[in-house]
């Protein structure tokens, strides 16, 4: 797929250079190059590719004639991959004044970035509309108990992550799995670490005992 939209992008970008300054009446001008950078853009950012998907949304951004919700997303998912979170909140916050209507899951990614630049009330109110709406996500409710636990209220967040079964909280005591899978930003790891270590401890790997046979 990433091919498909790279030869695109360059006939594109190709059909544009040639007709710049000289408008050839009758052939159709190229005018959809953003939509096709936000495409290959998002498509990276599933395959890890952050740095190359924030070159491509950065690019969709610029090309776009107003503001896109759905570009700005995109966008500030990308930034916040690469580490740049106030960046990133900027540009979440415009993708939720243009969808404040609906509840999105990318709010959690929002709440989150919040969390990392210290905001913890203006992204515990997102969580709480996220939380609303999505009750019964995994990863809501245990983002939501770790903004509960870092407004002083450990008893309530310690409930609210024993709701849990205990297959589903394992999962948010694996680094791998926060650090990589879900990529949560480090503040919220760190803290919910302290709250993950109250109940849950990471589990210990044993080297089997190979026991001789006898004859």
């Amino acid at each position: 797929a990433e091919k498909s939209y790279t030869t695109a992008i360059d006939l594109c970008q190709e059909s544009l250079s040639q007709n710049e300054g000289n408008k050839q009446l009758g052939v159709k001008r190229c005018d959809d190059l953003y939509i096709l950078l936000l495409n290959r853009g998002s498509l990276r950012l599933n395959n890890n590719r952050i740095k190359d998907a924030l070159q491509d949304l950065s690019k969709a951004s610029a090309l776009r004639d107003r503001p896109d919700a759905v570009v700005s997303q995109n966008l500030a998912r990308a930034k916040e991959l690469n580490g740049f979170y106030a960046a990133a909140d900027k540009d979440y916050n415009l993708a939720i004044s243009m969808t404040s209507g609906e509840v999105n899951p990318f709010w959690l990614r929002s709440a989150l970035v919040k969390y990392q630049l210290g905001d913890i009330k203006g992204g515990f109110d997102l969580m709480k509309r996220v939380e609303n709406r999505f009750p019964e996500i995994t990863e809501v409710r245990i983002a939501y108990s770790v903004f509960m636990a870092k407004n002083g209220d450990e008893k309530g967040a310690l409930s609210k992550y024993l709701e849990l079964p205990d297959i589903q909280r394992l999962k948010y005591i694996d680094d791998e799995y926060l650090g990589n899978k879900i990529a949560w930003p480090p503040a919220v790891i760190n803290d919910l670490g302290k709250l993950t270590s109250i109940v849950d401890k990471k589990p210990v790997v044993v080297a089997p005992v190979v026991v001789a046979e006898t004859k």
